[in-house]
């Protein structure tokens, strides 16, 4: 036994190494692959040499399979634009060798085409096709100061409170996502607006 990691039926070999120790005891070290590989023979540098030699052979034949692949696709992608160069060209060459082709073609798409008969009748009124239509002004998203105004009196209780904001949000703002822990609303910068003129106070009492 000439393994430089056994005494005495012992192996000491480090951590990363491998062996066949078991509980630190030197275990069949004939077949040990630190054993083997320190009693392997050293290959030469002409052996080296011809070992990376024939690996970048392999290398090369890979790349020019690869390569060749790649041009077999190129020629095949090359010749079927080539065949729709052709046909777009024989058939602008038939439709410029008949002008009468031409004006048929744009008389049956022109019938084809139908734009209604627009009639303004004032600045806030227009006629499509005989049917009178009015502009109409986008109704003002309801504040929650206007939500205060209209349910409550002088006296306010938080719960009262409470259910005004909460049936606000639910009428007059977008729920975005809702799950089963949260609600996300988008409110409108103006729905929290507050008058600019001067309001009489009102006495407020929370129960």
């Amino acid at each position: 036994m000439t393994c430089k990691y056994y005494d005495c039926g012992f192996c000491y070999a480090p951590e990363d190494a491998k062996n066949n120790s078991i509980q630190g005891g030197c275990f069949e070290p004939e077949y040990c692959a630190t054993y083997l590989m320190q009693n392997k023979p050293m290959m030469t540098e002409k052996e080296h040499l011809e070992c990376e030699i024939y690996e970048l052979e392999l290398e090369i034949k890979k790349h020019n399979e690869a390569i060749q692949n790649l041009n077999n696709i190129k020629e095949r992608r090359t010749q079927k634009l080539k065949e729709m160069n052709n046909t777009q060209k024989n058939t602008n060459e038939a439709t410029e060798s008949n002008p009468q082709n031409n004006n048929w073609n744009y008389k049956v798409m022109m019938e084809k085409i139908h734009y209604p008969l627009l009639e303004v009748v004032d600045e806030n009124t227009v006629k499509i096709e005989g049917v009178e239509y009015k502009k109409v002004e986008k109704p003002k998203p309801q504040t929650l100061y206007n939500a205060f105004c209209e349910d409550t009196a002088f006296t306010l209780s938080k719960k009262t409170a409470c259910d005004i904001v909460r049936g606000w949000l639910i009428d007059h703002t977008v729920i975005e996502t809702e799950d089963a822990e949260k609600v996300t609303f988008t409110i409108h910068k103006e729905q929290l607006q507050t008058p600019n003129e001067t309001i009489k106070p009102m006495f407020l009492h929370f129960g």
